[in-house]
């Protein structure tokens, strides 16, 4: 799980987490020199607050809504991925023993790519190993429909059908391999949660001596933050797409004398 830690997220979180602390410590400071207001004030200060508190909050559960979306995505499109693999895998039984157990060699291995494309953390690596993806769709293409020039016939037909599926299935989780959340929407958030921390700290004047209590919103905002960007990033953070159904699907057609069998 640490592995998948992002390491941006992991710099914005005690960043974030001190910069919202200071803004609140400073708004605390300015209402310390501007103690001579009266209870007007104090009342419109309060109306503000709980305004902010509420946009904010609104704000926060709009981002994670976006961001789960992505993820959802992303999880969908590795069980299609599953999908379609297990599809093509099951017709390679209508080939020839040899054609079969040259097909089914290309899917192992093919397989076995679409799992390291999940399980990496680099977004570096991720470009090779989907132009290998690729190219073993191709070849497995080229075969079958060698295979179909050479002998015709419907059951190498439905074999190309779900063949296509793979680079269709691959495809939608190319789509879904992005931030859900722009930056113009992290900025805005941002500030609305400095504003925040600066009011809070700014109605906080009789709270006096110990800041403990000023800072444990500042660091519970950072965590939250820090939660959304990471359920946001793509392949890495502590909730990302696991593919668990593509290494069942390969525990599933490596185990010895257990052919899949079609529902």
């Amino acid at each position: 799980m640490y592995a998948h830690l992002n390491f941006y997220s992991l710099i914005f979180l005690p960043v974030a987490a001190a910069a919202f602390a200071a803004i609140a410590l400073f708004g605390k400071l300015m209402r310390r020199r501007h103690d001579k207001q009266g209870k007007v004030a104090d009342d419109e200060l309060k109306i503000v607050l709980g305004a902010t508190l509420s946009l904010f909050g609104l704000l926060i559960g709009f981002m994670l809504s976006f961001a789960i979306s992505g993820y959802n995505e992303r999880v969908h499109a590795e069980e299609n991925e599953a999908f379609a693999i297990g599809h093509v895998y099951q017709r390679t039984a209508l080939l020839e023993p040899a054609q079969q157990a040259q097909a089914q060699s290309l899917l192992k291995r093919y397989l076995e790519i679409r799992i390291r494309f999940y399980n990496t953390t680099s977004p570096e690596d991720r470009l090779p190993l989907r132009m290998q993806s690729i190219q073993l769709q191709t070849h497995m293409w080229m075969l079958l429909t060698n295979m179909a020039k050479r002998a015709p016939s419907m059951a190498l037909d439905s074999l190309l059908d779900a063949s296509d599926e793979l680079y269709a299935s691959q495809q939608k989780t190319l789509s879904s391999w992005r931030r859900q959340i722009p930056l113009p929407a992290w900025i805005m958030l941002i500030v609305f949660a400095l504003c925040t921390n600066f009011l809070i700290g700014y109605n906080a004047r009789h709270v006096k001596g110990n800041n403990l209590l000023i800072v444990t919103f500042p660091i519970l905002i950072a965590l939250s933050l820090f939660m959304i960007a990471e359920v946001d990033v793509p392949g890495e953070g502590i909730i990302h797409a696991m593919p668990d159904n593509l290494e069942a699907l390969y525990e599933h057609i490596t185990m010895p004398h257990q052919p899949l069998v079609s529902n």
